[in-house]
């Protein structure tokens, strides 16, 4: 009975240590509220009209986001580029945690 409760242990440290590591590696969303923060900082940006996905992976220390924020469709190509550089930019500023942004403009509606 010793050497069994010996090998819970031993299995139950394996599995508390592994844990994290397989998340990172099977590219698991990050919990804690980096996301929502995310999309209140994108949503704060003038021209955003709403988000359609948000995607935080971490990689690291870092996080890498992909977002698609939707713009109303009658802006020219210049001023959705420009908007989604805004957008990275106030989401970067945000956490400096944040290593990179990728902004896909969408039409609303």
């Amino acid at each position: 009975m010793r050497r069994y409760s010996r090998c819970v242990v031993i299995a139950t440290t394996g599995v508390r240590l592994l844990r994290p590591a397989l998340q990172e590696i099977l590219d698991t969303a990050p919990r804690g509220g980096i996301a929502e923060s995310i999309q209140r900082a994108a949503r704060s940006v003038p021209g955003v009209i709403d988000l359609d996905k948000c995607f935080v992976r971490k990689m690291g220390v870092s996080y890498y986001v992909d977002l698609h924020v939707q713009v109303d469709g009658s802006i020219s190509v210049r001023e959705g580029h420009n908007l989604a550089h805004r957008v990275k930019d106030i989401i970067r500023g945000a956490d400096s945690r944040i290593a990179d942004v990728l902004v896909h403009i969408e039409p609303a509606g």
